[in-house]
């Protein structure tokens, strides 16, 4: 950025910027490992670092699983996936957990007028994705490894 210039007339500084512009679009059917950033009834939001606004909805999560809500906060819980049918064969999701997903959509919703305060931040871009496995000692594996 250098030096701004002022018009006659205008009375506002204008500069002449030059940068570089990185877009993030993933393509459905797209691979991609996240982390877990938050749980709730209505599923898993994952984080890939630089993007937060990835949600892996319950219709699109490995069956059969359950849902338990936190004592302290009902919106909040931990997600388990009943894997086997021995009497241990249940996993909990937890956010030390690196979970691989299929990108299912893309979705850009419109710019809200006017949001109430305790209101979740905009996104102005969602991914919907799906669990990504082929078997269940596969999905074990990306997930304790």
């Amino acid at each position: 950025m250098e030096g701004g210039s002022i018009f006659p007339g205008d009375g506002a500084p204008t500069y002449l910027v030059v940068f570089n512009l990185i877009m993030f679009r993933p393509f459905p059917g797209k691979i991609i490992t996240g982390k877990l950033v938050s749980s709730d009834a209505d599923g898993l939001r994952l984080s890939i670092g630089f993007f937060d606004d990835i949600y892996i909805p319950t219709h699109h999560m490995p069956n059969p699983n359950r849902y338990e809500p936190e004592n302290s906060n009902k919106n909040k819980g931990t997600w388990f996936w009943d894997y086997g049918e021995e009497i241990d064969s249940s996993f909990n999701i937890n956010y030390t957990d690196k979970i691989k997903f299929q990108v299912q959509s893309v979705s850009y919703p419109p710019i809200p007028v006017e949001q109430p305060k305790e209101s979740k931040p905009f996104a102005p871009m969602i991914v919907s994705d799906k669990w990504h496995f082929r078997r269940k000692q596969d999905l074990l594996w990306r997930i304790l490894h």
